[in-house]
């Protein structure tokens, strides 16, 4: 597998896990129901939950389920995952080239999983987002390149990560929801957070989100991320490309141009025909 190399120890000061995910909903979804002014629209360092709503969806999930450690059931199905939910393998970048896998199946159930916004940007959740991570069913699925490529450091990996309130209450939808404008706050602080990282946000409207960022590794090579994140009603995915080629080294592959409000809408279209409400 390409993740194993890839992200082991990849960050400096800091040794990293494969992972990724997400992206949007056909079209320009409606914020949540409940979400009020919770909205990615604004700058990308500030979080539009509000302290009574993070409370609120902290106390909720953790009577649910304690937040996790970020592990993957090694060999489950992500049987609680809607197969239909996950991104067709086409509409991922430099599908044209790796020929990816489908995600609903390889993907494995997760527990509080690991995400690229969290690992990659070496940001700390609140308390309130932990536990919202870990109240739901969630899924991860890891692609390496099924032709035209090995799988090694220079070529690209991918990852998706889905995780769904499979249910309409409107404190599960809005705990969702507050989790994912954090995550995009975070996002926007990667710069500081990570160092030397740079970001170029593509997306950052309402549930949709999308940035190049790039960090250098501790091997002197620099990890190259483009980062989709969603949240369609009920749902938070994460689509992570990326690629951190040996010092010196090209990537396999070029970036092949993908517009970032197609796959967003891509991402979503699953989700989004499971629940009808996007």
């Amino acid at each position: 597998m390409v993740t194993e190399p890839l992200r082991a120890g990849v960050l400096v000061g800091a040794t990293l896990l494969a992972t990724a995910a997400l992206a949007g909903c056909s079209g320009n979804p409606s914020t949540p129901a409940g979400s009020g002014s919770a909205s990615a629209t604004g700058s990308a360092g500030s979080t539009s939950a509000s302290t009574s709503a993070a409370a609120s969806s902290s106390a909720s999930a953790s009577s649910r389920s304690s937040a996790g450690s970020g592990s993957i059931a090694s060999g489950s199905a992500a049987t609680s995952i809607p197969a239909a939910s996950w991104i067709r393998p086409s509409a991922i970048p430099l599908y044209a080239k790796y020929r990816w896998p489908s995600p609903a199946s390889v993907a494995k159930s997760a527990k509080a999983p690991a995400l690229s916004a969290v690992q990659d940007c070496q940001s700390t959740l609140s308390s309130a987002d932990q536990a919202e991570l870990g109240a739901f069913p969630a899924a991860q699925a890891e692609l390496s390149p099924t032709s035209g490529g090995s799988g090694g450091r220079d070529d690209w990996a991918a990852e998706e990560t889905v995780l769904a309130t499979n249910d309409t209450s409107s404190g599960d939808i809005q705990g969702i929801y507050n989790l994912y404008t954090d995550l995009v706050a975070d996002l926007g602080k990667c710069a500081s957070t990570a160092s030397g990282a740079k970001v170029s946000v593509a997306v950052n409207q309402g549930p949709e989100y999308a940035a190049t960022i790039t960090v250098p590794t501790s091997t002197g090579s620099t990890l190259t991320w483009h980062e989709y994140l969603a949240a369609p009603y009920g749902y938070l995915i994460e689509l992570a490309v990326y690629v951190a080629p040996y010092s010196g080294d090209q990537p396999g592959a070029a970036w092949d141009g993908s517009s970032a409000s197609t796959v967003l809408g891509a991402l979503q279209s699953g989700p989004c025909s499971v629940t009808r409400l996007c």
